[in-house]
C-alpha cells in the first residue's frame, strides 16, 4: 500500500469513527424522547463512550471521543461547554447538512424500535425528470439506505409516519423537490413490504 492510500485509509477511519459517534449523540437525544432538531440538549462524554460500547460493541478512549468533538466542533456542526468538571454536547446548525442526515436515519431507526405498526402504509412517490436521472438514480439509493421500501421504480414505502423527516430529506436531496408523500389505508401486495419491515 503505498503512503496515499494509507492517508486515504487513515482519513476514512477517523470519519467513521466522527460519523459513529455523531450517530450516538443523536440516538442519544431520542432515547430521552428529545429531537435532534431541538438546540441545546446536553450530553457528557462518559455517556457517548457507554453508548458506543452498548451500540458498537467497542470501547472507545475518552481523549478519542474529545478529538471528534473538537473535530465536529471546527466544522461548526457542534459546540461543546465545559460545567462542573463535565462536558457537555450541544447541536449548533440543525439545518447542517451533516446533522440532518443522521437525525433522518436516527428518527427512523427510532420509530421502527418504538412505533407499534397502525396497519398504514406512508409513502413517498416522485417523478425526477428523465434529463435529471443521476439525481433520481440518487434520491432512490438514499431513501433505500435511510430504510425505506422499494415498492416500485418511483414508489417507497415506511410503515410509521414520516413526514417530517420527508421535509428534512427535500432539505439536503436535490432530487427530493419532485418528491410527494401520502398516506395509504390498504395497498396490494403488502406483504413483502411487511416481511422487510418485520410486521408479520
Amino acid at each position: 500500500m503505498n503512503m496515499e492510500n494509507k492517508i486515504k485509509v487513515i482519513k476514512s477511519k477517523k470519519w467513521g469513527t466522527t460519523k459513529e459517534i455523531l450517530k450516538i449523540i443523536i440516538f442519544a437525544y431520542l432515547s430521552r424522547g428529545g429531537s435532534p432538531t431541538r438546540p441545546l440538549l446536553p450530553l457528557v462524554i462518559n455517556e457517548i463512550i457507554r453508548l458506543f460500547q452498548k451500540i458498537k460493541k467497542i470501547n472507545i478512549e475518552e481523549k478519542r471521543v474529545m478529538r471528534v468533538l473538537n473535530y465536529l466542533e471546527k466544522r461548526e456542526i457542534i459546540t461543546l461547554e465545559e460545567k462542573d468538571n463535565s462536558v457537555f454536547v450541544h447541536t449548533v446548525n440543525n439545518n447542517h447538512p451533516t446533522v440532518i442526515k443522521y437525525s433522518i436515519k436516527a428518527l427512523l431507526n427510532f420509530k421502527k424500535k418504538t412505533k407499534k405498526w397502525n396497519g398504514k402504509w406512508f409513502m413517498v412517490f416522485f417523478d425526477v425528470p428523465e434529463s435529471q436521472r443521476n439525481k433520481r438514480d440518487y434520491l432512490r439509493a438514499y431513501l433505500v439506505k435511510l430504510g425505506f421500501y422499494p415498492y416500485q421504480k418511483s414508489v417507497y414505502l415506511f410503515p410509521y409516519e414520516c413526514e417530517k423527516e420527508v421535509i428534512l430529506i427535500k432539505k439536503i436531496v436535490e432530487g427530493a423537490k419532485y418528491m410527494k408523500y401520502i398516506v395509504a389505508e390498504k395497498i396490494e401486495d403488502e406483504n413483502p413490504a411487511k416481511t422487510f419491515f418485520h410486521l408479520n
